[in-house]
């Protein structure tokens, strides 16, 4: 079920001084800065009873248990479950439904009973929309007639695919990954959700040497060497599209434990212009707190988050 226009919003006013916890949800987080935009945000905005943690756990079941017993304002969901989040709410808005993957829970509440409902939608989409339009913005719109890329298959990609395809106009979406059960995946279950875009897997080097050349990529794999050979294939196919005579712009969404990772620099070495994670991270936690707070983005201090997010990365 999609989410319906009646739901009502939460009085956010009295909601403010209110003491609220916000947990991100999944793996691997000690170096997130996930935290230090959020609780930055909070206190800029005025909302100094709300906090925004860590939550290590890769268990849905935990999840779903800490959400509803803590009765919850909202939520962030991270690797590796941002496919199963689908279950830990009661509706899913148009853009988590398009992705079949959230990472953002918020709360509106049904007009008709008065129950508070648990909203489940991707942000990620945004990030990348917004990563893109805020660096590059002449560029993205002239390259966005040519296809796009995504470098890997798992919960990351849906949102990949919905932000090229549905926000950033791409006639199509190529998908390079090491399983093609993966993509296969992929395909059917954002076509069942209603995505009419095309997406194609591109399996090997020679076949990427006879498409059309992508423009905008988004790589969604973390910072490792090759291992496997299905790694190994998907990695040659990818250095085609690397090595293509008119590079357009890749963003890399790996930013730790570093931000420049390998493919960062493979890319730029190439030519393209390249945009970290961070930019993602930062505009996708944006779109949380317009979900969280209420207040519209033209409010949000995007500058100054931004300078405070950089200069923590770089002490």
């Amino acid at each position: 079920m999609t989410i319906s226009k009646t739901l009502l919003a939460p009085n956010f006013e009295e909601q403010k001084s209110q003491p609220h916890t916000f947990y991100l949800f999944g793996e691997h987080l000690s170096k997130s800065k996930a935290p230090f935009l959020h609780n930055a945000l909070f206190k800029s905005l005025g909302y100094d009873e709300w906090d925004y943690k860590i939550y290590e756990t890769s268990y849905i079941s935990e999840i779903s248990h800490k959400i509803n017993s803590e009765k919850l304002f909202g939520s962030a969901v991270t690797m590796p479950n941002k496919v199963k989040a689908v279950e830990l709410v009661d509706l899913l808005d148009d853009i988590g439904k398009g992705c079949g993957s959230i990472n953002t829970i918020y709360t509106r509440t049904d007009p008709n009973n008065g129950r508070a409902l648990k909203i489940g939608t991707n942000t990620d989409t945004v990030g990348i929309k917004e990563s893109f339009v805020q660096n590059f913005p002449i560029e993205t719109e002239q390259l966005s007639s040519s296809p796009g890329l995504v470098y890997g298959g798992g919960g990351a990609c849906r949102s990949a695919i919905f932000a090229l395809y549905k926000l950033l106009n791409v006639p199509k979406v190529y998908i390079i990954n090491r399983y093609e059960s993966e993509v296969e995946e992929v395909k059917v279950s954002m076509k069942l959700n209603g995505f009419e875009g095309e997406i194609i897997h591109v399996k090997t080097a020679e076949q990427a040497r006879e498409m059309d050349p992508p423009k905008l990529v988004v790589l969604t794999v973390p910072n490792f060497e090759p291992q496997t050979t299905e790694e190994k294939i998907a990695r040659n196919t990818l250095d085609v599209f690397i090595n293509q005579k008119s590079p357009g712009i890749v963003l890399e969404m790996c930013y730790h434990p570093v931000i420049e990772t390998q493919l960062f620099h493979n890319f730029l070495n190439a030519g393209w212009k390249v945009i970290s994670g961070v930019e993602a991270m930062i505009y996708q936690g944006i779109a949380q707190q317009v979900l969280w707070t209420g207040i519209p983005i033209d409010k949000i201090p995007t500058k100054k988050i931004k300078e405070q997010v950089y200069s923590s990365i770089n002490n």
